[in-house]
């Protein structure tokens, strides 16, 4: 009976009632939103950090395919390169050496300088690998000269210039100001011969 008093009192104070639904109100959308909406969102900011990564993943992979083209032309090249086009090749020593001395003169030439003597040098061995040499006298500007070792140097088969003497030329005291200055280059210029012997 005193119970049913306490209920009735409590249902006639409105202001008790109105807290009571505010608070079964909010424990209502406290569940929903615990057990509806933040999963949800969970799920959702997952799913766009696999989208993120996918796209990444997927840019990656076209800028590999976007490549092919270069990557099938250096296949090809590298399959046109003979197997020793780095060494010198001949049928002996003496040919190779004046092979050596025409590419060498034909360098020099496209340098613009002038060459004045060519002799060749004995052959070396360093280890496995032999190697044929050439001594050769050159004049020409400062440019020509220095266009004429670089060709030397970035030539195919591998030229190396193992040793080199430069001095201005005896004509260069007589020349006049506009005259670019020439100088007198002595250069040794080695090749290495193929390991089989460079026999073509």
């Amino acid at each position: 009976m005193a119970r049913r008093v306490m209920i009735a009192r409590w249902w006639e104070n409105v202001w008790l009632r109105r807290a009571a639904f505010l608070v079964a109100n909010l424990a209502a959308i406290l569940a929903v939103v615990d057990v509806g909406i933040v999963p949800v969102r969970a799920l959702l900011a997952e799913r766009d950090t696999r989208i993120a990564e996918q796209r990444a993943l997927l840019a990656r992979l076209q800028a590999i395919a976007a490549q092919e083209a270069t990557v099938q032309a250096m296949s090809r090249r590298a399959g046109a390169d003979t197997p020793h086009d780095e060494f010198l090749g001949g049928q002996n020593e003496g040919v190779i050496a004046a092979d050596l001395q025409t590419r060498l003169k034909a360098m020099i030439d496209g340098a613009g300088c002038r060459l004045r003597s060519v002799q060749g040098l004995p052959a070396k061995a360093d280890g496995a690998i032999n190697y044929v040499g050439v001594h050769v006298e050159l004049a020409g500007p400062i440019q020509s000269v220095q266009k004429a070792i670089h060709a030397v140097e970035t030539s195919r088969p591998y030229l190396f210039v193992t040793a080199a003497t430069m001095r201005p030329s005896p004509a260069a005291g007589r020349q006049d100001a506009q005259t670019e200055p020439t100088i007198d280059a002595q250069l040794d210029v080695v090749g290495a011969i193929a390991p089989d012997g460079g026999m073509r």
